[in-house]
């Protein structure tokens, strides 16, 4: 089951940011809280959601997982009409065929580039997207990640930014996220 949170920004809105979490990763973690207030200042209306994903490990086939993000994004569209940007984190990011399909712009952030099937939308990606990943995340995969259309941030931390041991390094990591997908969304 899931739930949405809906932010509306002061002037009309430019389109719709779909906010898609991981599987442990809520829409409140850091990524995804700068991203929705960054989008926010941007003039994007924004729909997180919030879900109980599968847990991890479980006999769920990709194609299921795949289908399954896909049908939260479709949810959380549905009725609306006009310009979507996606913001997903980790699991979120399964949801790219789907997006790709219809067309969003999106931002993946910390994507799982291990994962072929999802590697293989990415590098066919036919709209706008940035993605960003750490240097240390053991879901990059450094020749999917060079060779992904759109624009690229690679940030030194693991799967969520996280510098063991370095709590200074670790807000740069974000902040340097924060600066970027700023810039890219005031780009178009």
């Amino acid at each position: 089951m899931s739930r949405y949170v809906d932010y509306s920004p002061e002037q009309t809105p430019v389109g719709r940011c779909v906010v898609l979490p991981g599987r442990r990763y809520t829409a409140d973690g850091p990524l995804l809280l700068f991203a929705t207030h960054t989008a926010l200042a941007r003039g994007w209306s924004v729909r997180q959601v919030w879900w109980e994903a599968p847990p991890a490990g479980t006999t769920r086939a990709v194609q299921d997982e795949i289908a399954w993000v896909g049908d939260q994004l479709d949810d959380a569209v549905d009725g609306y009409d006009g310009r979507v940007l996606v913001v997903a984190k980790s699991l979120g990011s399964l949801a790219a065929a789907r997006a790709a399909s219809r067309g969003y712009e999106a931002a993946w952030l910390t994507p799982l580039l291990t994962e072929p099937e999802l590697a293989a939308t990415l590098l066919a990606y036919p709209a706008r997207q940035l993605s960003v990943i750490g240097s240390s995340d053991p879901c990059l995969d450094a020749d999917v990640f060079a060779a992904l259309p759109g624009e690229r941030l690679l940030v030194p931390g693991d799967h969520v930014l996280g510098v063991p041991g370095g709590p200074v390094a670790m807000v740069a990591s974000h902040d340097q996220f924060v600066r970027h997908f700023d810039s890219w969304l005031g780009a178009h």
